[in-house]
């Protein structure tokens, strides 16, 4: 499992990437918050578990619930490719990988 401060700041990118209300380009946002699923799932924690967590962590309501659906259904399209490195480190600087991810 991500130690204390590395999992509660990967918690928080993911928080971000599904809070409607937060600043920024939201596919920027969604990348990050793919990457951090990546490097969370690597520590044990499954990527819809997290996204609760993330969700409870920065108590964001009923307006988070599409944003979160659409960022596990992306996940859930390219799991195969979220131990790829090049497409991770794309991600994680909020990038497109190539070939680009597939989309519901």
């Amino acid at each position: 499992m991500a130690q204390g401060a590395e999992q509660t700041a990967l918690l928080t990118v993911v928080a971000t990437a599904v809070n409607p209300d937060a600043e920024g380009d939201q596919k920027e946002r969604f990348r990050k918050g793919l990457a951090a699923l990546a490097d969370l799932k690597t520590a044990g924690m499954e990527p819809e578990a997290a996204v609760q967590k993330a969700r409870e962590q920065a108590q964001l309501g009923d307006g988070a619930d599409r944003p979160s659906k659409m960022l596990l259904k992306i996940w859930n399209l390219n799991t195969d490719r979220m131990t790829d490195q090049a497409t991770l480190e794309a991600l994680r600087a909020g990038k497109a990988p190539e070939p680009p991810l597939q989309r519901p």
